[in-house]
């Protein structure tokens, strides 16, 4: 009887080890894996961020044509616009800045345009900048958000809000501008 239960417990010993051996190739393989989807992430979001700068470059391309959007013609446009101030505790980043002597458009550009995209637009960035641009306090500021794609209401919400929406087709840029609101 002793001899049987030393037996099973050699076996039952046996059977820990190959399971941790099996555990450790388990643990390498999922390494890989993760290590892989996390490339393929890296991958993902950097097509991402090439077809957001292909929807910004048209949209720019398109409106320094002929400087009008929304029925208002504009003297300069930039693109890129940056400023962090330590003082105010507040950054921005604005794709496209249209002006004037006394309106100023916003534009965001994006790959596909979501609600959040919109909201953000209407709130945050427009706060942000008249709070980071003082010597704009007195323009009119319009807004624009345009890309390749919407989610599924994302143009209607942005309708909604007065903000103008511009549709990446191709090379070309459409323009809907009816019922801009100023901001």
């Amino acid at each position: 009887m002793s001899e049987e239960k030393e037996f099973t417990y050699e076996m039952l010993m046996e059977a820990f080890r190959k399971t941790d051996i099996k555990l450790q190739k388990l643990s390498t393989e999922s390494t890989k894996t993760e290590k892989a989807i996390q490339a393929l992430k890296e991958e993902v979001t950097g097509i991402a961020k090439s077809n957001g700068m292909v929807a910004e470059e048209t949209i720019f391309n398109s409106l320094n044509k002929d400087m009008i959007f929304g029925g208002v013609k504009f003297d300069e446009i930039e693109r890129n616009i940056k400023l962090k101030s330590k003082m105010l505790n507040l950054q921005g980043e604005y794709d496209i800045v249209l002006t004037n002597g006394d309106t100023i458009a916003i534009i965001e550009a994006k790959w596909r345009v979501r609600p959040e995209d919109i909201t953000k637009l209407a709130t945050k960035q427009v706060a942000n900048f008249r709070n980071l641009f003082p010597m704009f306090a007195d323009y009119k500021i319009m807004l624009g958000i345009g890309g390749m794609g919407f989610e599924d209401d994302a143009e209607d919400i942005a309708k909604e809000k007065g903000i103008g929406v511009i549709k990446v087709i191709g090379d070309k840029a459409e323009y809907y501008t009816e019922g801009m609101r100023v901001y």
